[in-house]
């Protein structure tokens, strides 16, 4: 009898010994599980040079695919299998694919080299003193975009252009223009690739002017005419303008931007244009970085504190040529609606809108010929470059006498 009830005891303490086992495992596990699903979201991260503004800085949830890094093994752990994490993780990639691939997404993120100012990078702050405020007045252009044209251009509306050169010249450079049309301009393909020019003017005052480039726009029917006055300040209108016009009267896989007065060997761009095959929110350009603006205001190139209070500029596209997408143009459209207009249409469009709409610049110097200041080209180097780069107008229309030799080589070679 007392045998029997040692054992019933030991039986019964045995058992409670067992329940308080695995009462605490269970709690154990039950912690483990809250804590590592934690931290496991919690490494999904913004990439360093958010641009959004400070207030996006803590936003896991939205932007751009490539702005989130997540640790190897995170969703391939044997111990990720709980719903809730695989849950919120389809949430943040749904979000992400979502923001890359559509332009009107409100905001966005893309890994931008850094601004630093005594070592902190001010590309938030760049990104948030653009951003209009409540109630602060829109400009009419560049943020409503109330763009009508007086004269028009139907060249690449039938979706067979494949390269678009929008060349931004003054009404007064006729000359320019016609140095265009008999060179570079006058190759309508190449490698069964169509491209096209379209000349971007904006308003002038004098009769007389108006109906010279309506002579002009009859004659090449390359003329495109915005409503607002031709000057050198009314660039940024003019560039968003080119943009609107994109949208919703030409149809071409790439655009190549160009000052009137820069040389291409359109051989080359297509040339280009076909090894890399540029895709998605991106711009190639000779990227200028380490520079500070100009307050000069005898200069052509004054940047007043009013329009950029920052002591450095961000890295930024010289505006004489860049090569991007309709992807890119139409994302940099629609952010301009929201962010505030400067003087510096290369500064505003190649670090602020795009800042904003997550466009990645990536340098071309390597098909950049430079104009050496004694102007004697190399014709080899001019045949086997693509641009030619004269930030000092040291050779002026001096490329362009090249043309014919260019020319004949690539068409009978």
């Amino acid at each position: 009898m007392t045998c029997t009830c040692q054992q019933r005891n030991f039986n019964t303490i045995a058992l409670l010994l067992c329940i308080c086992l695995y009462i605490c495992i269970s709690a154990w596990t039950i912690m483990y599980l809250s804590t590592w699903k934690r931290d496991t979201l919690c490494r999904v991260t913004v990439n360093h040079g958010v641009v959004n503004g400070p207030e996006n800085v803590g936003t896991h949830l939205s932007g751009d695919l490539s702005s989130h890094e997540v640790e190897e093994g995170d969703i391939s752990n044997p111990r990720t299998t709980t719903r809730s994490l695989l849950d919120k993780w389809r949430i943040i990639m749904s979000s992400s694919t979502a923001a890359a691939t559509s332009p009107q997404t409100k905001t966005k993120m893309a890994t931008f080299p850094p601004t630093l100012v005594r070592g902190k990078d001010i590309t938030p702050l760049i990104s948030k003193f653009f951003q209009l405020k409540a109630g602060e007045t829109k400009d009419d252009f560049v943020n409503r975009h109330w763009y009508k044209f007086s004269l028009d251009s139907k060249r690449c509306r039938s979706g067979s252009t494949f390269l678009a050169i929008i060349v931004h010249s003054a009404p007064g450079n006729i000359q320019k223009r016609n140095l265009i049309r008999e060179t570079f301009g006058s190759i309508g393909s190449y490698r069964n690739r169509n491209i096209t020019v379209v000349f971007m003017l904006a308003a002038v005052k004098q009769q007389r002017a108006q109906d010279a480039l309506q002579y002009e726009s009859r004659r090449y029917d390359d003329i495109v005419q915005g409503n607002f006055p031709d000057s050198y300040k009314n660039l940024v209108r003019k560039h968003i303008m080119a943009m609107h016009w994109f949208k919703y009267s030409c149809k071409a896989k790439y655009i190549l931007k160009l000052d009137d007065d820069t040389f291409v060997n359109p051989y080359r761009i297509i040339d280009h244009i076909l090894r890399t095959e540029p895709q998605g929110l991106t711009i190639e350009c000779k990227l200028l970085q380490g520079q500070d603006p100009i307050r000069n205001k005898r200069s052509k190139w004054h940047t007043p504190v009013s329009e950029y209070p920052f002591s450095v500029l961000p890295p930024l596209c010289i505006g004489f040529a860049y090569l991007t997408t309709p992807e890119s143009w139409a994302a940099m459209y629609k952010v301009s609606e929201t962010n505030r207009l400067m003087s510096m249409d290369d500064v505003y469009v190649s670090v602020v809108l795009a800042m904003k709409a997550g466009v990645q610049r990536r340098d071309f110097s390597n098909i950049l010929v430079q104009c050496p200041r004694n102007k004697a080209f190399d014709y080899t180097e001019i045949n086997q470059k693509a641009i030619v780069i004269d930030r000092g107008a040291h050779c002026g229309s001096i490329p362009f006498r090249h043309w014919r030799q260019i020319q004949y080589e690539n068409e009978h070679w």
